[in-house]
């Protein structure tokens, strides 16, 4: 491969590189110089390991702005990185060119995450006083915590609960800090989590009551390389997909197409 006989530092600089000319649509040596803290030697050398891989759509030096444009039908050399950190790439021209939201950051109990780990580990129960959002109680119960899971904005935590006798999804940010998280050991096994086990895959497709056009952009927009776009998660994080994609809101870009479920083999 092309790459290969690269060192890992100098690969990275090359996939900066290629970002630049992707989403700004110029790179210049500064820009590496700037960023890893390189000698302009270096930075001279990895342009020409740049440039000498480039042969498809080579950028371009623009004399007047004494800076490398990119090619108009630029095509990255790293298409697998080309979507990660884009956003960097874009805000290093400066505040009047890139802002963004802030985020309102969920934050969770490190103390609490980490005793809840500490009973996954070890298989255990753990007594925690969790604070319901539909009741708003907050009685003391027992749950066998199994998993932890991202839906992108926050944490959950898989756990069985012995209240309810069945598994259920925990935020670990509700979870009292006036919790005992006193510990037991598990004196049975717990029975199988099928909805974790079970795997979905999502097809979805542009919503159908959109234009051509639209459906057009959609596909672009979500970078679709089928005739659908597949997703897959486990059954018990479905919902949250649904939420997160948007897929039950009327103004849904979005919709699925076909759910396939792949069950837990058996052992």
């Amino acid at each position: 491969m092309m790459f290969d006989e690269l060192k890992y530092a100098q690969r990275e600089r090359l996939i900066y590189l290629d970002k630049c000319f992707a989403w700004r649509g110029m790179a210049n040596r500064s820009d590496l110089i700037e960023r890893f803290g390189v000698s302009t030697a270096q930075a001279a050398l990895d342009f020409k390991a740049y440039l000498e891989r480039s042969t498809q759509t080579p950028p371009i030096y623009d004399t007047g702005r004494k800076t490398y444009l990119a090619a108009d039908h630029h095509e990255s050399l790293f298409p697998e990185n080309l979507y990660q950190d884009w956003k960097n790439i874009i805000s290093e021209s400066g505040t009047a060119r890139f802002d963004e939201l802030p985020r309102l950051n969920r934050h969770s109990d490190v103390n609490i995450v980490s005793k809840l780990y500490r009973a996954m580990e070890e298989r255990q129960a753990i007594e925690i006083q969790y604070i319901s959002m539909t009741t708003g109680s907050g009685e003391a119960q027992w749950i066998a915590p199994t998993g932890f899971a991202s839906d992108g904005e926050r944490m959950h935590l898989r756990a069985f609960s012995f209240k309810h006798e069945e598994y259920r999804d925990y935020i670990p940010v509700r979870i009292s800090e006036t919790s005992s998280l006193k510990t037991r050991p598990l004196v049975t096994d717990l029975p199988a989590d099928h909805a974790w086990d079970t795997i979905v895959r999502i097809h979805l497709v542009p919503k159908s009551s959109l234009s051509k056009r639209q459906k057009d952009a959609v596909r672009r927009e979500y970078g679709f390389t089928a005739e659908t776009l597949c997703i897959e998660t486990r059954k018990a994080l479905e919902f949250y997909a649904d939420r997160r994609w948007g897929l039950d809101q009327p103004n849904a870009r979005l919709q699925r197409s076909s759910t396939d479920i792949v069950e837990p083999q058996s052992h």
